[in-house]
C-alpha cells in the first residue's frame, strides 16, 4: 500500500511540474534514472508512476526511443454508442497516419467469423490486416473479414476506410454493430504487432457489422493502445 501511495505522490509531483511548464506536450521526458532523481523517488516508484501516467493518457512510449508527453488534442476519444470508422476517429483526433499498411489474404476463417455470416465451417473469406501508425508509433492493429467475393476488388483499391469503400463501391451502408470488449493476451500475435513497452497495455473490440436490413456485412477485431484510446458510454438504470 505504501508503494502505491509513493507512486501516486510521484505522479502528482510530475503533473505539478508539467502544469508549471517544466515539460511541454509532444516532447520527450528525461530518462528513468533522471526522473527518479528529479522527483526524489526510487526508480521502482517512478516506474509505477509512469504506468499510472500512461494509463491516464498523459504519457506514451515510442518503441526504442523513449517516453513522451501526449498532446491532449491527439488523444482519440469517442462515445461508444456512436459507430465510427477507425479512420474517422483518428482524423477527428487531429492525427495523421504515417506508414500504415494493409495486407489481404483469402482463406478459411475462424469459426466465430463463419458463425457471424451463417456460413459453413471452412468457408473462404477475405482477411484484411491493417496496421495503423502515427507519430506515436503503431496505435491500432485490426483484422477485418469480408466475403471472398470482394477479394479482387480490395486488392485493386486497398481502401483507407472499409466503411467508405463499401458505401462508395457497393452501395452498402453499415448502420449498426454489436461490440464486445476483450483484453488480449500478450502472446497474441496481433497484440505483439503493437510493440508495447512492458508497462503499456491494450484492449480490443470484437464487432459484427450490419446494414440497415440486418444483413451481416463485416466482422472485425481491433487491438487498441489503452494510453491513446478513450471511450465513454451513457448507461441508464433499468
Amino acid at each position: 500500500m505504501r508503494e502505491k501511495s509513493s507512486a501516486l505522490r510521484a505522479k502528482e509531483a510530475f503533473m505539478a511540474l508539467y502544469h508549471d511548464g517544466k515539460f511541454k506536450p509532444g516532447t520527450k521526458i528525461p530518462s528513468e534514472s533522471n526522473m527518479a532523481e528529479l522527483l526524489g523517488v526510487s526508480r521502482e516508484t517512478w516506474r509505477k508512476a509512469l504506468a499510472l501516467l500512461r494509463g491516464d493518457g498523459v504519457l506514451y512510449s515510442k518503441h526504442g526511443s523513449g517516453t513522451y508527453l501526449l498532446e491532449q488534442s491527439h488523444r482519440i476519444t469517442n462515445d461508444l454508442s456512436q459507430l465510427k470508422s477507425m479512420s474517422r476517429m483518428i482524423e477527428e483526433a487531429g492525427l495523421v497516419e504515417e506508414g500504415s499498411c494493409m495486407t489481404c489474404t483469402v482463406g478459411a476463417a475462424p469459426e466465430e467469423v463463419c458463425k457471424f455470416f451463417e456460413a459453413p465451417a471452412g468457408t473462404d473469406f477475405l482477411t484484411m490486416q491493417h496496421i495503423r501508425r502515427t507519430v506515436e508509433g503503431v496505435i491500432v492493429v485490426s483484422l477485418g473479414y469480408l466475403p471472398g467475393k470482394y477479394a479482387d476488388l480490395m486488392k485493386k483499391h486497398m481502401p483507407h476506410s472499409l466503411f467508405d469503400f463499401l458505401e462508395e463501391t457497393e452501395g452498402i451502408h453499415i448502420s449498426h454493430a454489436t461490440t464486445e470488449l476483450f483484453i488480449p493476451s500478450k502472446t497474441d500475435p496481433m497484440y505483439e504487432l503493437l510493440h508495447l513497452a512492458d508497462d503499456q497495455s491494450a484492449f480490443g473490440f470484437k464487432q459484427g457489422h450490419y446494414d440497415s436490413r440486418g444483413n451481416p456485412i463485416l466482422y472485425s477485431l481491433d487491438y487498441l493502445r489503452s494510453d491513446l484510446f478513450h471511450f465513454t458510454i451513457m448507461r441508464i438504470r433499468p
